[in-house]
């Protein structure tokens, strides 16, 4: 019970407060705390004699420190403090099992802290989920070897200052998950061990660095089903250098391909049904990766003008959803043969919102090429993402709606919130002007415009009709 005093109108009243939630079993105080950041969730051990040790029964650990450029870095007793505090809760936790521990430390952390401890003990209570993350100034560490036996892991991410050396006996048999986040790699042999000692491993995601003691990431793994992989570059790397980086692809199971990255051998994925690719301009042979794509049913595509050249001749007989980012490519001069060669085409996407736009756009279409089968027999969605009112824009929306027979929705999102529709059509109208001979002047030009208004009014009406 709580007793607080108030002064009403000079009368000093005592209020009682009763404290319901202390009356709940410990297993509802426990579950409400897993719900709260562990470093909140250790100070209620303040609170009374019950609650000094409940929050040690959590199933749930994470310790996230967040780089404040406001701190004062020469503060050593501060930072101390702070890994005194990580280091004690461990020591003080007593629950049997640990379903998570969560772990990620900012370059502010001291380079002596002993974080193989913490690992160690979460591997002795059978930890289900780890997540390692250091961005310290120390050297990459290696984990203990516990680790990379751990029967009850089912899914564990390594990030950034992490040395990977998986020893020959690692086996790791409820593994599902593994993210592998700009790691060192001891050598390829501690990747090839870790990849092939994970009977189970469905979904692999990985983010490499420049140096991080590997060229050649071979993945080949019979029961994986997602793959996400992403080669890192600096800014100033020159784009023609060749790193020699190369990811080797043998999964039979793979159904989602998730790729970014300078040169890739696919070796066996008949099973592949979801894509994203985003290649580096010095990409060998894009032609033949892209062949590789042919039967998926969802593509997603980061144009360039390499690119561009392979996609038109590529039949994707099966492809239901594309979704593509024109990356600074005049790529509508080719996507009349890109959908003439999606006869299965549903939902057609397109996303400016990363794209370098070149500055003018000629007419895209070929009057030469029949309209594709999709627009007339399957697509029945058309998203266009971040439209500006470029002639380009224009001429894509006009020419899906008015060329779509079974078109049901239409979505056109504005470049900015503060895009009115009015600026759209005062862009567009500017375009056409320009592109007028010389001698239409005086009441001419008012007529043109009046007459380009109108026209645009009907697009727009149009559009309505076809999205309804």
């Amino acid at each position: 019970m709580l007793e607080t005093a108030k002064n009403c109108g000079g009368r000093i009243e005592e209020i009682v407060c009763e404290d319901r939630i202390s009356a709940l079993p410990e297993v509802l105080l426990v579950n409400i705390l897993k719900y709260v950041p562990t470093k909140y969730a250790v100070t209620t051990m303040i609170l009374s004699k019950q609650w000094r040790y409940i929050w040690t029964m959590l199933t749930k650990l994470d310790y996230i420190e967040s780089d404040d450029d406001d701190d004062d870095d020469d503060d050593d007793e501060r930072k101390k403090s702070v890994w005194w505090f990580l280091d004690k809760s461990m020591q003080l936790h007593k629950a049997p099992v640990l379903h998570m521990l969560l772990i990620e430390l900012g370059r502010r952390c001291p380079t002596d802290v002993d974080v193989g401890k913490w690992v160690a003990k979460a591997v002795d209570r059978c930890v289900f989920l780890l997540k390692l993350d250091l961005h310290w100034s120390a050297d990459p560490i290696s984990l203990p070897k516990t680790l990379y036996s751990c029967k009850s892991l089912n899914s564990l991410t390594l990030c950034n200052k992490i040395l990977v050396d998986f020893p020959s006996t690692a086996y790791l048999p409820s593994l599902t998950m593994l993210n592998l986040i700009c790691v060192v790699y001891k050598n390829e042999d501690s990747l090839i061990t870790v990849v092939s000692n994970c009977p189970v491993l469905e979904d692999l995601n990985v983010q490499r660095r420049k140096d991080d003691n590997l060229n050649k990431f071979t993945v080949k793994v019979p029961s994986l089903l997602k793959l996400g992989y992403m080669d890192y570059w600096s800014d100033d790397d020159d784009v023609e250098e060749d790193t020699g980086s190369c990811l080797v692809v043998h999964t039979p199971a793979l159904t989602e391909f998730d790729y970014t990255g300078y040169s890739c051998s696919i070796e066996n994925m008949p099973c592949l049904e979801q894509v994203s690719i985003h290649l580096d301009r010095s990409f060998p042979d894009v032609d033949k990766f892209l062949t590789s794509f042919s039967t998926v049913l969802f593509l997603e595509l980061y144009l360039t003008d390499e690119m561009i050249v392979s996609w038109r001749s590529i039949e994707f007989s099966r492809l239901e959803k594309c979704k593509i980012f024109p990356w600074d490519s005049d790529w509508m001069d080719s996507l009349l043969c890109f959908l003439q060669n999606t006869p299965k085409l549903k939902f057609f996407i397109v996303d400016y919102a990363v794209t370098n736009r070149p500055p003018n756009a000629s007419v895209w279409w070929s009057q030469t090429i029949s309209d594709p089968e999709c627009l007339s027999s399957s697509l029945e969605k058309f998203e266009l993402i971040d439209y500006g009112g470029r002639k380009e824009e224009k001429e894509l929306v006009e020419y899906i709606l008015t060329t779509s027979k079974c078109l049901k929705s239409a979505t056109i999102s504005m470049r900015s919130t503060t895009l009115k529709l009015e600026d759209v059509q005062e862009k567009d109208i500017d375009e056409d002007e320009s592109t007028d001979e010389d001698e239409d002047t005086g009441e001419d030009e008012d007529e043109d415009e009046e007459t380009m208004m109108d026209e645009d009014k009907d697009k727009e009406t149009m559009m309505k009709r076809k999205a309804v």
